[in-house]
């Protein structure tokens, strides 16, 4: 053989395992897929302490597991925008959201319900935080105190760090953030970020979630005397589990009803402890979350 059929001989040997290797990559991927189908996938809204969140919810997931006799798995996400993403696509069949990222998930999927929530967030609640030397002193209501000060929110799409309390704002007001304020910043990060920017001085004053400027408080992580909280929001829906439709077609009719009993049901100090609902969840329905609802769509943060 000539050395030209020899070069001929070796490319269509390599051609062949190319092919071949192709076609046992794909196999192998369909059998994932397969596999993948009858695994329940759960994540969690990003919070203040992230890192955390794995060796917890990894708990939750094997608790679920062995109480739904399904395979469960948790799956981090990067930020609010991920977690809604990843419902969307059908990547996490059950996630922890807050109350906009729900909505939003919501009006994304059809037939995606909420099916529990913690005691604390059927009427929760944001705090707005002064710097001591604002002088601005807590009261019952809004604080128009704050007129014209430098004004931080959180996340920009946070519940609780900018979307109700700007409605709280604007209805107390009849302004908008900027033209109350002056100088304001829509998205402040996280609500710990927005806590220790004020009690720095670098906002001089700013919102926050009210559970987590009480935990800072009580962690010693922020002086409540250098960042003030000058008032508390009326109550709303926030924080909420919502499951994905496809869990029926999966497993079965009335499979998220044994969802909803499986979380609500948990008593173990342990996994509350993980979940940060120390007193227990309990049964919710999208009817909490309407009024949310319609405000998100009014401002074009969901549905269209």
């Amino acid at each position: 053989m000539n050395t030209r059929q020899g070069a001929v001989g070796r490319a269509s040997r390599a051609a062949a395992s190319i092919v071949w290797a192709t076609f046992a990559l794909l196999a192998a991927a369909c059998g994932g897929a397969g596999e993948d189908a009858a695994v329940l996938r759960i994540t969690a809204l990003p919070d203040d302490r992230t890192t955390e969140l794995d060796p917890k919810y990894a708990l939750v997931a094997e608790h679920l597991a062995k109480v739904l006799g399904v395979d469960v798995e948790y799956v981090p996400v990067a930020d609010y925008g991920a977690s809604v993403e990843a419902f969307k696509n059908g990547d996490v069949q059950l996630a922890w959201f807050g109350g906009v990222t729900g909505v939003q998930a919501r009006e994304a999927v059809p037939g995606a319900r909420v099916i529990a929530f913690g005691e604390i967030d059927a009427a929760f609640r944001s705090s707005f935080v002064a710097n001591a030397d604002l002088g601005v002193e807590p009261g019952e209501d809004f604080p128009m105190a704050l007129l014209g000060c430098r004004f931080t929110f959180g996340n920009a799409d946070s519940t609780s760090g900018r979307v109700m309390p700007e409605h709280f704002i604007r209805q107390a007001t009849g302004a908008s953030p900027a033209e109350f304020f002056g100088a304001v910043n829509l998205n402040g990060g996280k609500h710990p970020i927005v806590a220790r920017n004020v009690e720095a001085g670098a906002w001089e004053a700013g919102v926050l979630n009210f559970k987590t400027y009480r935990d800072l408080v009580e962690d010693g992580r922020i002086d409540p005397e250098r960042c003030v909280e000058v008032w508390q929001t009326p109550v709303y829906a926030d924080y909420n589990w919502t499951a994905h439709p496809v869990l029926e077609e999966r497993y079965g009719a009335g499979f998220t009803n044994r969802l909803q009993a499986a979380l609500v049901g948990i008593e173990d100090p342990a996994l509350l402890e993980a979940l940060q609902r120390p007193d227990g969840l309990v049964r919710a329905d999208d009817a909490a979350f309407e009024d949310l609802r319609a405000l998100c769509i009014e401002l074009g943060l969901a549905g269209g």
